[in-house]
């Protein structure tokens, strides 16, 4: 009968085998990255700074990946750290496409987003933080980041930095994704959840949420606007709003399930069929102006991640 030490000896050979196979595949997985980034460059050149990046990372792409791979994992690894290792890859990989850096806002005595940021992109991306949410929106709108980390919208935020993302004209960022989108990782401080903008290309995942702002063209109140919304046949989640101490200005803040694309919103179509926010250009909303900042892949919840 072979003793404890041979039978270990020869699992931990078992385990060499397999972690050669896996390097193997990383390699292989590495390779493949490489040549999508060529032929993408093939179609539109990736560029020499971060602001090209938006060229190429795909966030839907990801959040369907992490997806899948969840859904079918089985056994003792925790789904969480599955979703940690394919996110240090994924970023990893995405640096091995083209120039990839993040701003985030990353005050002293919050330094959870840095950490939210960091866990999610990596810890070979280039990330820099910021004091102030107008620092991070800049660098990403001059091209010094590709994706900026800002603080999901709170009712008590007395400049919302979500207001200027409907200056559609001014090449301002959208909205692509929310963190952290598993765990909560290794943030230090009170648990925080942040918004991810940049210039990349939103697509639908299955399983989104939309941000619109809404400027009524009037006063209008919260529940007159959610009754509205709901006659539409349309789900909120969150909503926040914001007036202007200048010009006495309202705009809101919607959160709606579903995934809708950026931009400014019509109520008909190139053929003249209503889309579903039609009914808010009726009536008390009839000179409203509905813009679309932005949509996000739902992050896992904790029972998703939790182990069977």
């Amino acid at each position: 009968m072979p003793s404890v030490e041979e039978k270990l000896a020869a699992l931990r050979q078992e385990i060499d085998a397999v972690d050669n196979q896996l390097h193997d595949l990383l390699m292989r997985r590495t390779d493949l990255a490489v040549q999508v980034g060529k032929v993408k460059a093939e179609r539109q050149p990736v560029g020499k700074n971060a602001a090209d990046g938006a060229k190429f990372i795909r966030p839907a792409r990801e959040a369907q990946i992490l997806r899948r791979l969840v859904a079918r994992h089985t056994g003792k690894l925790p789904k969480a750290v599955i979703v940690r290792l394919w996110r240090e890859l994924i970023s990893a990989l995405l640096q091995v496409e083209g120039p990839f850096a993040v701003a985030v806002y990353a005050p002293e005595n919050e330094p959870g987003f840095w950490d939210a940021a960091r866990d999610h992109y990596g810890s070979r991306v280039l990330i820099t933080g910021f004091d102030r949410v107008g620092q991070v929106l800049g660098a990403v709108q001059d091209g010094q980041a590709t994706v900026g980390v800002l603080p999901v919208p709170r009712e008590d935020d007395t400049d919302p930095w979500w207001r200027h993302l409907t200056a559609q004209n001014s090449g301002a960022p959208h909205v692509m994704g929310r963190l952290p989108f598993g765990d909560a990782g290794n943030q230090r401080g009170n648990p925080v959840e942040a918004l991810v903008v940049g210039h990349a290309r939103n697509e639908p995942t299955g399983h989104d949420r939309s941000l619109l702002v809404v400027d009524p063209g009037r006063e209008i109140s919260r529940s007159a606007l959610k009754a509205a919304l709901t006659k539409s046949g349309l789900t909120t989640t969150l909503f926040s709003g914001w007036r202007s101490p200048d010009l006495g200005q309202d705009l809101h803040l919607v959160e709606l399930e579903g995934f809708f694309s950026p931009g400014p919103l019509p109520m008909r179509d190139e053929n003249g069929v209503e889309n579903g926010f039609a009914p808010l250009n009726r009536g008390q909303f009839e000179n409203a102006h509905l813009t679309v900042i932005g949509s996000y892949a739902v992050p896992f919840a904790r029972q998703e991640l939790a182990s069977h």
